[in-house]
C-alpha cells in the first residue's frame, strides 16, 4: 500500500481595520510579529491579546462570506462546499485547499502557495492580511492581487 502524504500550508486571514492597514502598509512585518505574539500567547494572557485583537482586526460576517464564496464558486466542477467548508480539489492545477470561515479569522490549508481562494476573497475585501505562522509568511492581500496580476 502506498500513502501519498501531502504537505499543506495553513494560512490564517484577518479582516485588518483601515486605519491599521494604513499605518502598516510599508511595514507588514511590524503587523506580522504583532499578529505572531497573539498567536502563541500563553492561556492567561489571552484577555490581552483578545482586548489587543480587536483594536487591530474587524471580525468576519460569516454567513455573508460563506454565501458570497458559494455563489461565486458553486458551479465549478473543483469546488464543493460541506457545512461551513469551501474545498478545492483541482487535479489538473494540482491544488487542494480547504477554506474555513470563523468569526475572527478564516483559516486556509492548501498545498499551494497560491489558492484559487486567494483571489476569491481579495475580490471580496482588500483589507485582508494573510498570515503563515509556521513558515513566518504573511502579506497584504491586495499585494499577492498587484504581484500574481490575478
Amino acid at each position: 500500500m502506498i500513502v501519498l502524504v501531502i504537505e499543506m500550508r495553513k494560512y490564517y486571514i484577518f479582516n485588518i481595520k483601515e486605519s491599521i492597514m494604513k499605518l502598516y502598509q510599508n511595514n507588514p512585518v511590524s503587523l506580522y510579529k504583532i499578529l505572531e505574539n497573539i498567536y502563541y500567547m500563553k492561556d492567561e494572557d489571552i484577555e490581552y491579546g483578545y482586548n489587543l485583537f480587536i483594536q487591530i482586526a474587524n471580525m468576519f460576517d460569516a454567513k455573508y462570506l460563506n454565501n458570497s464564496i458559494y455563489i461565486k464558486l458553486h458551479k465549478d466542477i473543483t469546488y464543493s462546499k460541506i457545512n461551513n467548508e469551501h474545498i478545492i480539489n483541482d487535479l489538473y492545477h494540482d491544488e487542494i485547499s480547504i477554506l474555513k470561515i470563523k468569526s475572527s479569522r478564516m483559516i486556509l490549508e492548501s498545498n499551494k502557495s497560491y489558492s484559487l481562494f486567494f483571489k476569491i476573497i481579495n475580490d471580496l475585501n482588500e483589507n485582508y492580511f494573510v498570515c503563515d505562522f509556521k513558515e513566518k509568511d504573511f502579506f497584504f492581500i491586495n499585494d499577492l492581487h498587484a504581484v500574481m496580476k490575478i
